[in-house]
């Protein structure tokens, strides 16, 4: 595939690390030198980089500007021409900036203590294209000249919901606790292959749907029918539910009590004898029970799994392991030690979910007979 048109942002916007060789990120090279020296071959699949990513979180700084930071800097820069984003999320946020001028919105500045906005993020609706928008505020509270201005953006139909997020503090996290319902709907529904999913904006979501689900026609193939699946680091459920057919029990842990809000919105989607058949958890990955499964599935944060449920899985015997990962470098570490247990791998795919970085996501498949 060859490389899309450049994009006007790549030399200032710290969105997008490479600017050529979108589709052979150097990170690739060292994965698949990993692989095979295991005798795993190993493919990174792509679709596209234009209009592929359906979320984005912008900084919003004075005097209007909603971006991200300039490369090695905290200057936001506007990226209105952004190619990776759905055209969408670039219209409305030129509405928003628009109406950030004219009703005189405070904008954040770094240190800064007083009410203001700070961030927004943007997710499309696939089936609308109409976005669940969130104000993240520097307060704790909102104000009537605040609430003036939500009520402005409602002039156009760009909308599925208006939040706002109150992050009152001066740590980086870019969301706080609290969270309103300023207008619109509750949650954001994408269907992921044929589920219903619910999102609430304070809940993960991975931005290339498109892509996302063809990772998840793999995981399908590798799960036999009648699994006792147990899926940790499972936030809403966008993997979990979509196997749930081929799951005789299915056990979903996530430690994000957000992530439970959307989950129990979906699964009331599913049919009666379904449901029955899963149940969800609130708890940390580690204190998770893995005995009484016959398939294990991990999708960690950057870092990778934790300590101890490394120990735990190194432990574990009779069983099939999906992991899956956004990090390679932590993946290649966790799966050294996995190998070095006993565990053996089976398959192995990368896909390219953030086009423009030197990131790709890993999926792979290990097991572990006893003896």
């Amino acid at each position: 595939m060859n490389s899309p048109p450049t994009c006007p942002h790549f030399s200032s916007c710290s969105g997008c690390e490479l600017s050529a060789n979108l589709y052979n990120p150097p990170i690739l090279k060292g994965a698949v030198a990993f692989f095979e020296k295991n005798n795993i071959s190993f493919r990174l699949i792509t679709d596209g980089f234009e209009s592929t990513r359906l979320k984005a979180k912008l900084a919003v700084r004075k005097p209007s500007k909603i971006g991200l930071f300039k490369k090695g800097t905290h200057e936001v820069i506007d990226i209105p021409d952004c190619l990776v984003h759905r055209p969408s999320i670039n219209q409305a946020a030129a509405f928003l900036r628009q109406k950030i001028i004219e009703e005189s919105v405070p904008l954040y500045a770094e240190g800064s203590h007083s009410f203001s906005l700070r961030y927004v993020q943007l997710f499309v609706d696939r089936k609308t294209n109409r976005i669940q928008l969130t104000l993240v505020l520097n307060g704790s509270a909102t104000t009537p000249e605040f609430d003036r201005f939500c009520k402005s953006l409602l002039s156009q139909d760009f909308w599925h919901s208006i939040w706002i997020n109150f992050n009152p503090t001066s740590q980086n996290q870019i969301f706080g606790l609290a969270w309103n319902l300023f207008w619109g709907e509750p949650f954001l529904w994408q269907t992921l292959k044929n589920t219903e999913i619910a999102f609430h904006p304070a809940s993960f979501s991975q931005a290339h749907l498109n892509l996302f689900e063809r990772m998840l026609e793999t995981i399908q193939n590798w799960i036999p029918e009648k699994t006792h699946l147990l899926e940790l680091y499972a936030g809403v459920g966008a993997i979990g539910l979509p196997l749930a057919h081929k799951c005789e029990r299915l056990v979903l842990v996530e430690n994000n009590p957000f992530s439970k809000i959307s989950f129990e919105a979906s699964l009331k989607k599913l049919s009666p004898s379904l449901q029955k058949s899963i149940s969800y958890h609130v708890l940390d990955a580690s204190k998770a029970d893995l005995s009484d499964s016959s398939a294990i599935l991990v999708d960690p944060p950057r870092k990778g799994l934790h300590p101890d449920l490394l120990n735990a899985l190194s432990r574990e015997t009779n069983k099939r392991l999906i992991y899956v990962s956004c990090s390679f470098e932590s993946f290649e570490q966790d799966c050294k030690a996995l190998l070095h247990s006993g565990w053996k791998l089976k398959e192995a795919k990368g896909y390219l979910l953030f086009p423009g970085t030197n990131s790709i996501e890993t999926v792979a498949l290990l097991e572990k007979k006893s003896g």
